[in-house]
C-alpha cells in the first residue's frame, strides 16, 4: 500500500497549517522535516512534489525550495524508478550532529553564566514541558525541548548557535525520537535534566552547567550504547 501523501488524506501530516503571511517554502520545510523526525513519515515513504503542492494549496516553487533543504540535510533523496523518498537514518550524520551540538551548547551555557540574564523564559518553557510529560506526549515534548534549547542560545546572545545546531541534528533527532518511543521514561529523564540545568545557571556555575549540558545531550544515546556519545 502506497504511503505517498495525498490531499484526500487529511490529518496525515502533523502541524500542517500554512500561514500565508510567512514564507511558504520555509513552512513546508519545517512541517515535512518535523514529520520525518517524529516518524509520521517513515523511511522509504514516497514524497511527491505534486502531491505536496496540492496538499498545501501552493505552487511547486515553494515545495521545491523545501525539497532542496531536505535533500541537503539528507532527509529525503531521489531513487531511480521510485522517485523521491524519505531517507533512512544516517548513522554518520547522527554522530556528526551529537558532536557539533555538544560543542555548541557547552559554549551556550558558558556564555549564559557570564551574562546577566533573566531565566524566566526557561521557566516558562519547562512549565510547558511539564504538561507534555504529564500527558506522556513525546512529540509535544520534543517540540518544547526544541524551544528550550533555542531559548538557551538566545539568552547566551548567540542565537546563530542554535540555527547551526538545528541544521546538522535532524538525523540525531530521528534517532532520539526512535529511542524515546522505546524508552517510555526517557522524556521524564530529559525533563529532569532541564530542571537541573536551570538550577545551575541560576548560580552561574559554568563548569557544572557545561558538564550537565554535555550529559544531557549524551544521555539519550548512552541509554542504548551509542558510541557517538563519547
Amino acid at each position: 500500500m502506497s504511503q505517498s501523501i495525498h490531499i484526500r488524506a487529511p490529518g496525515r501530516l502533523l502541524d500542517s497549517e500554512i500561514d500565508r503571511s510567512r514564507p511558504i517554502g520555509a513552512q513546508i520545510y519545517d512541517i515535512v522535516r518535523l514529520n520525518i523526525i517524529v516518524e509520521s513519515l517513515k523511511p522509504s515513504t514516497p514524497i511527491n512534489e505534486t502531491d505536496l503542492s496540492h496538499w498545501f494549496g501552493v505552487s511547486r516553487t515553494p515545495v521545491r525550495e523545501a525539497y532542496l533543504r531536505l535533500i541537503d540535510e539528507g532527509l529525503i533523496h531521489a531513487k531511480s524508478k521510485v522517485g523521491t523518498i524519505v531517507a533512512p537514518i544516517d548513522a554518520a550524520r547522527v554522530r556528526e550532529g551529537i558532536i557539533i551540538r555538544r560543542s555548541l551548547e557547552r559554549e551556550v551555557v558558558k556564555q549564559i553564566c557570564e551574562r546577566d540574564v533573566d531565566l524566566r523564559t526557561l521557566d516558562a518553557s519547562v512549565a510547558l514541558q511539564r504538561v507534555a510529560v504529564s500527558h506522556d506526549d513525546h512529540i509535544e515534548f520534543f517540540k518544547r525541548d526544541e524551544e528550550f534549547h533555542e531559548a538557551l542560545a538566545e539568552l547566551a546572545g548567540i542565537p546563530s548557535a542554535w540555527r547551526l545546531a538545528h541544521s546538522v541534528k535532524a538525523h540525531t533527532d530521528r534517532a532520539r525520537i526512535m529511542l524515546t518511543a522505546n524508552l517510555p521514561l526517557r522524556i521524564n529523564v530529559a525533563f529532569g535534566e532541564h530542571l537541573e540545568i536551570i538550577k545551575v545557571l541560576r548560580v552561574k556555575d559554568s563548569e557544572l552547567a557545561q558538564a550537565l549540558i554535555n550529559r544531557h545531550i549524551n544521555s539519550a544515546f548512552e541509554a542504548v550504547g551509542d558510541n557517538s556519545a563519547q
